[in-house]
């Protein structure tokens, strides 16, 4: 929600990212004209798997 709060934000824009060699989530807010918003990146989202719940059509690969 913090995201989603910001001044502005009609989106949100999600990107693969590394730290080190693990891989991560890189979220930002996006603008109505599609602008990324980079005052606020939250970079701490773990990518699926091993991080998953019960396996359904989108997680299981």
């Amino acid at each position: 929600m913090s995201l989603l709060n910001q001044t502005g934000c009609m989106g949100i824009r999600v990107y693969y990212g590394l730290d080190g060699t693990t891989p991560k989530l890189v979220l930002v807010g996006a603008k109505s004209n599609e602008d990324d918003m980079t005052t606020l990146v939250l970079d701490e989202g773990c990518a699926s798997p091993p991080n998953s719940g019960v396996a359904n059509s989108l997680n299981n690969i």
